[in-house]
């Protein structure tokens, strides 16, 4: 028996990539995180079973998580006001430039692209740099000297450390202020969808007359 290939992915009911609020935005990176995160688990169990239609159709599926993650991500960015050009190997913030490393670049636009979280070091060796040989210290090192760095720019808060969790980003807002991020989980938005979604339903049955009320009438 062929099971049914699944259907076509669409933006998430709430989805508006206009809002202005920062927690919002990283909400939604956290959820198609997650997506993108199941549907790789998915199809690397497919990759066994030839490229039916099923696995064409999960590869398209993926394709469209990746881009939304991606458009989230450089929203995130451009409210935080925060620029980071990978190619250039440079930052811009404020109207203010910033020449950096490859490696710094690297990093700060891994920390930015995954607000709310934290890494060790072991982890950002091989998330931001692909290069598992860096030791523990060596990373410290670079944080060390590119926190340094970011005064310049008048963002030495950007990076922050929590103890037993690692490095993550903390961005200004626009008036200068800071804001810590915590993105909703995808578990508690799924269970606030299905909680409004309810809700509606029982409102939609409250204002419909009854039988014995439309009987009588």
């Amino acid at each position: 028996m062929i099971e049914p290939a699944p259907q076509a992915f669409r933006p998430l009911p709430g989805e508006d990539h206009t809002t202005l609020a920062l927690p919002e935005v990283a909400s939604w990176i956290a959820i198609y995180e997650e997506l993108s995160s199941v549907l790789r688990l998915v199809l690397s169990r497919m990759d066994g079973d030839g490229d039916g239609d099923g696995t064409t159709a999960f590869r398209r599926n993926l394709a469209f998580v990746d881009d939304r993650l991606t458009l989230w991500r450089d929203r995130h960015q451009a409210l935080a006001g925060v620029t980071i050009d990978r190619k250039d190997h440079s930052l811009t913030y404020g109207g203010r430039y910033l020449k950096l490393t490859r490696r710094e670049a690297d990093l700060l636009d891994f920390l930015v692209r995954h607000p709310g979280r934290h890494f060790t070091t072991r982890q950002l060796t091989v998330l931001a740099w692909q290069n598992s040989r860096l030791s523990d210290a060596q990373v410290r090192t670079y944080m060390m000297r590119l926190r340094r760095r970011l005064r310049e720019v008048a963002l030495e808060g950007l990076i922050t450390i929590v103890r037993n969790r690692g490095y993550g980003a903390e961005l200004p807002k626009p008036n200068g202020a800071r804001i810590a991020l915590s993105p909703t989980s995808p578990s508690r938005w799924w269970s606030s969808c299905s909680t409004r979604s309810a809700a509606s339903r029982r409102e939609t049955r409250s204002t419909l007359p009854s039988r014995s009320r439309a009987f009588r009438s």
